[in-house]
């Protein structure tokens, strides 16, 4: 018996819960000692009003304030959830290894809640450290462990890989499994979760009782691993964020930073001077090559396009990066968003990413950030 759930917060704001099917959430509630996530009640108040299993968690900023502090925050801004969702405490910070500060956050909400909060973490994370404390005390494990970043759909987990493998607890409570899931109802990546027992198997960790299916143990087969190259593809996609938040993530994850980087920055160089361009409806080639400052006869040459020269809507047509730009009185600028890299601007743009990078003088590693305005 299992149930199957999503964990959510503000980035997934515009998701209406009435449209999904979900049998629990856990959302995001408070990070640090001063932040509260603005759409957790939201999202609270409506799954509770469909009779959906709730859990709530706190990202750890261990490095730069104690447990006492972030425990408190956490109990303090929750306390209208105490009886009603399941505690959590996201371990995933730059610095994993402070296990005693984890377990006095645990032991502080235990003492507030009345009931044992659960711990998320990597599987790397999981078997990095030693978490016997941890486990002595009876908290609950939430491990993710993804085989890839590939769509899944609808809770089917047949591409979802191998399972976790953890040291020190004897079952994990839950496994988030993809964060590339999709359901219906909602146009977006969500996080999916796998809970091994039942509804009152949640309410015992909520402290409604003790629940007539215990997690189950799962069998332990060898954990997967992409190479280099493929998470190097994995990071050109935005998969893995950028500068210090990319490092975090591929070292969490127990790959070479630098090795991958460097794959990254190699396939970078030896792009095609080409950019591409998506055809929209009404487009023309005359009016493309307009659009772009090309002439619209090299546009049909470099895709193979001949008389009468017929294009349609979704077709992507590289255009040459050597040709001659549109003139423009202003600078146009983009802000770069979560996710993004330069190759993905360049080709959202139809301007090299090479051009970009010059223009911003941004060289090797090629690092951008969330809210930086680059002209183009």
């Amino acid at each position: 018996m299992s149930l199957k759930g999503i964990d959510i917060s503000k980035w997934q704001s515009s998701l209406d819960l009435s449209k999904i099917d979900f049998d629990f959430a856990i959302i995001k509630a408070t990070e640090g000692k001063s932040y509260v996530d603005p759409y957790c009640d939201k999202f609270f108040q409506k799954a509770l009003s469909m009779n959906k299993k709730l859990g709530v968690y706190h990202f750890a900023n261990n490095p730069s304030n104690t447990a006492e502090q972030e425990a408190n925050w956490f109990i303090n801004n929750t306390k209208g959830y105490i009886g009603k969702a399941i505690p959590v405490l996201d371990w995933e910070s730059k610095d994993t290894s402070n296990v005693a500060w984890a377990l006095e956050w645990l032991e502080r909400v235990e003492k507030a809640y009345g009931c044992k909060p659960m711990i998320y973490m990597s599987q790397s994370v999981v078997n990095r450290h030693d978490w016997s404390k941890v486990v002595a005390g009876n908290y609950g494990l939430w491990v993710a462990k993804y085989r890839d970043y590939v769509a899944d759909y609808n809770y089917d987990m047949s591409n979802a890989g191998s399972k976790p493998e953890v040291k020190y607890w004897k079952f994990y409570a839950i496994w988030q499994w993809t964060s590339s899931g999709r359901l219906n109802g909602y146009n977006g990546n969500l996080d999916l979760d796998e809970f091994y027992g039942d509804e009152s198997a949640w309410d015992a960790y909520v402290g409604k009782g003790e629940g007539t299916t215990k997690p189950e143990p799962t069998p332990i087969p060898k954990p997967e691993k992409l190479s280099n190259e493929e998470v190097a593809e994995l990071v050109k996609q935005g998969k893995y964020g950028n500068g210090e938040e990319r490092r975090k993530k591929l070292e969490a994850e127990g790959y070479d930073y630098e090795a991958i980087q460097k794959i990254v920055n190699q396939s970078y160089e030896s792009q095609p001077s080409y950019t591409t361009y998506t055809v929209k409806s009404g487009d023309t080639l005359s009016g493309i090559g307009a659009k772009l400052g090309v002439n619209w006869r090299d546009i049909a040459s470099l895709n193979g396009i001949s008389s009468p020269y017929t294009i349609y809507v979704g077709q992507k047509l590289k255009i040459s990066g050597s040709s001659k730009k549109p003139s423009t009185s202003s600078t146009r600028t983009y802000t770069v968003k979560s996710g993004d890299t330069l190759s993905e601007i360049g080709q959202k743009l139809g301007v090299n990413w090479k051009t970009i990078a010059s223009k911003n003088g941004i060289s090797s590693p090629y690092t951008i950030y969330v809210g930086q305005k680059l002209k183009y």
